[in-house]
């Protein structure tokens, strides 16, 4: 008997029995379902890809000795050799995964609920990762919890959006003082890339090039 055959662990049997339903359902022809059910079908298949997403992310995160048993580089590296996947894509699949793994848990746990499509965590993970690092711990999760519930309502694109925007929705004196560090930063570097340079061309003229702050040529 195959591993497989012989599931040793609640979630190798949950696999399991997942393609043993879609094995039982393969010739099944869903022309002569009724709308309603083809409706509900479409969405409840979206949930569930979004749980096995996260089972994949899950597993993923600690299967650090997979590679090592075969000498690969990483997890992503063996998936590619085994799977023929796009490598960025397994690798942007294992960087989620360890994400979610060490400080993203809400992240997760919407997907487990089928609530966070894998396109949306990515979106929120990046938002989350962009935040500043010397922010307030309570302050971060609060952000994650409200992009979580975003991720019910906004697609990743508008999740993408609402992420860069997100201090001003939680934190808003927070996000002042970020915007004028910013600006500070800028106006900073714009100063440092200053330059003005002249060059007599030989006929009575001179060529002026310069470099200046925004502000300036404004």
């Amino acid at each position: 008997m195959t591993t497989l055959q012989q599931p040793q662990h609640p979630v190798l049997g949950a696999v399991v029995a997942v393609t043993a339903s879609l094995d039982a359902v393969a010739q099944a022809n869903p022309s002569f379902m009724v709308t309603d059910q083809k409706a509900t079908t479409l969405l409840e298949i979206a949930h569930a890809k979004a749980q096995l997403a996260e089972l994949e992310l899950r597993v993923l995160a600690t299967a650090e000795d997979v590679a090592a048993e075969s000498a690969a580089r990483d997890v992503a590296a063996w998936l590619h050799h085994h799977t023929h996947q796009r490598p960025e894509t397994l690798r942007a699949d294992l960087r989620l995964a360890e994400a979610l793994d060490r400080s993203y848990g809400l992240v997760g746990a919407a997907m487990r609920a089928g609530n966070c499509n894998p396109a949306q965590a990515h979106v929120i993970v990046n938002a989350l990762d962009d935040l500043p690092t010397d922010l307030d711990p309570e302050i971060k999760t609060k952000a994650e919890q409200a992009l979580v519930a975003y991720a019910t309502r906004f697609d990743p694109t508008q999740l993408r959006r609402l992420g860069r925007r997100i201090l001003d929705v939680i934190a808003p004196e927070i996000a002042e003082a970020e915007e004028a560090k910013r600006l500070a930063a800028e106006e900073a570097h714009a100063r440092k890339k200053t330059r003005l340079a002249m060059r007599r061309l030989g006929d009575g003229t001179t060529r002026i090039t310069a470099v200046v702050p925004d502000a300036t040529a404004d």
